[in-house]
């Protein structure tokens, strides 16, 4: 068995004709369900999207949101609108607000968006100014250190919400857990064609505090296989950062929706 995994599909920059031969890849790759990392759409239309995604794919759509869901919106009334979303359609289930989901009698999903949050490499003085300062309501016109606040808040949030369903999981004694999160969650995972870990990106292109949580979890549950699933940086790679941790990171290019990957699970 297998998810279908797609990340950064960004439909509010689709033609019609990609958008549908992307739905076209999703069904004939023949997942039991689909999964995608954020960054879906932008904040007016990530609603509509996911609508029409969930009218066209019957199976369950797991996701979480990215950065970009939220451009030209505040926090607040994105949440709210998802979340009224998915008690319209049983098959959209937003990660953010569960704890565990089991897939099968070894494997659990589990996530939330994340965020990146401030805390690796030097926030304060890198010459990288990102969209999401200046397009998202509440984190644009903000002095550099309140806006570093804000992230590692966002950031801290992230972490305790994936600790928390982690701990909810271990009670099925699961074989495998994977983790879903839009920002990749080591340096090393944040990959930009071939490298990974640039240092003046990687303030607003990793989530530290997600990192720290999921390594101590993997440290301290070694008979568990833990697999993080995540995207943001639009540049594929694979990193294994514990014996039982590893991290996959989808590829995207704007204006063409694809697949990332196939999650197997037994």
């Amino acid at each position: 068995m297998h998810m279908t995994w797609t990340t950064d599909v960004h439909l509010d920059c689709a033609s019609t004709e990609s958008r549908n031969q992307w739905l076209k890849e999703i069904q004939r790759d023949g997942g039991q369900s689909l999964l995608i990392t954020g960054d879906i759409s932008d904040g007016n239309t990530v609603c509509s999207e996911l609508a029409w995604l969930a009218n066209q794919y019957p199976a369950s759509i797991y996701f979480v949101l990215g950065n970009h869901d939220y451009y030209h919106r505040n926090f607040d009334s994105v949440n709210l609108e998802i979340s009224k979303l998915c008690t319209q359609h049983s098959n959209l289930i937003w990660l953010d607000e569960q704890n565990s989901i089991r897939l099968s009698s070894t494997t659990v999903l589990l996530g939330h968006t994340g965020w990146g949050d401030a805390q690796n490499g030097d926030f304060l003085t890198t010459p990288i100014r990102i969209n999401d300062h200046r397009l998202i309501q509440d984190l644009s016109n903000l002095h550099r250190e309140e806006l570093q606040q804000i992230l590692q808040q966002r950031g801290q949030t992230a972490a305790q919400h994936i600790e928390g369903a982690f701990q909810q999981a271990l009670q099925s004694e699961p074989s495998t857990i994977i983790i879903a999160t839009h920002v990749p969650p080591f340096p090393e995972s944040a990959w930009y064609k071939q490298y990974a870990g640039t240092f003046d990106w990687i303030p607003d292109f990793t989530c530290k505090a997600v990192g720290e949580t999921v390594l101590r979890l993997a440290h301290d549950n070694p008979t568990i296989q833990i697999r993080v699933y995540c995207g943001h940086g639009h540049s594929p790679g694979h990193v294994r950062m514990a014996s039982n941790l590893e991290v996959f990171t989808g590829g995207a290019e704007y204006g063409q929706p694809s697949i990332a990957g196939q999650i197997p699970y037994t």
